[in-house]
């Protein structure tokens, strides 16, 4: 086996950080990733997805005893979302804009929060929210003439009744805007695009703008 290298070293880091709730670590470990030239885009997925992949594992070992750290593992993935968001520069001149959730009554919300800090990072402008939305929420969003496209993230199946309310009501108002959706209950979204893997979203999202 070939040893890791620095870099390697320091996702690893950062990932078992997150995993465990060690937030000065995990800030340690990021700003040695941005030092040593690792994009956003790559911390967020080696670092952070790299971490909820590990709890999810462990959570199929050992349900009781994974739930007792989540609550350390959270707030500190949203401490350096929030650290990572806060070095990335307003967009000028965005080509359009998305926007990034989750329906009232999704649980799961770190998958949203990381894709809207990678599409962020890309220079796109990004609207999001920390709660979950239902179609009332998601309508004065639609007045914006500059957004193009919904992502959802669909995690729970029992939200499926907002959810279609949701998709209905943004295709009556603006049949112009796209919906791409990933998640496990994804198929049941109604959307115009499936995507499982978050490192394709970018260049999906600009395909669905040049068809």
């Amino acid at each position: 086996m070939e040893p890791l290298s620095a870099g390697d070293a320091t996702m690893r880091t950062l990932a078992d950080a997150v995993l465990h709730g060690k937030t000065p670590k995990a800030l340690e470990a990021i700003e040695k990733a941005l030092g040593d030239g690792y994009s956003l885009e790559e911390i967020a997925v080696k670092g952070i997805l790299k971490a909820h992949l590990k709890f999810g594992e462990w959570y199929e070992r050992d349900p009781l005893d994974a739930l007792k750290a989540w609550e350390f593992c959270f707030f500190t993935t949203n401490k350096i979302l929030k650290a990572l968001d806060s070095k990335i520069p307003v967009p000028q001149n965005a080509p359009f804009s998305v926007l990034v959730m989750t329906v009232k009554g999704e649980g799961h919300i770190t998958m949203r929060d990381v894709i809207a800090l990678l599409l962020k990072s890309k220079g796109l402008k990004v609207f999001s929210s920390r709660k979950g939305l239902t179609l009332e929420d998601v309508s004065p969003f639609l007045l914006d003439r500059s957004l193009k496209i919904i992502v959802l993230s669909c995690t729970e199946d029992g939200t499926k009744p907002v959810l279609d309310k949701i998709v209905r009501g943004v295709r009556a108002a603006r049949p112009d805007i796209k919906i791409v959706a990933g998640g496990q209950f994804a198929g049941f979204s109604g959307a115009d695009v499936l995507l499982q893997d978050p490192t394709k979203l970018y260049d999906t999202l600009l395909g669905l703008q040049r068809a």
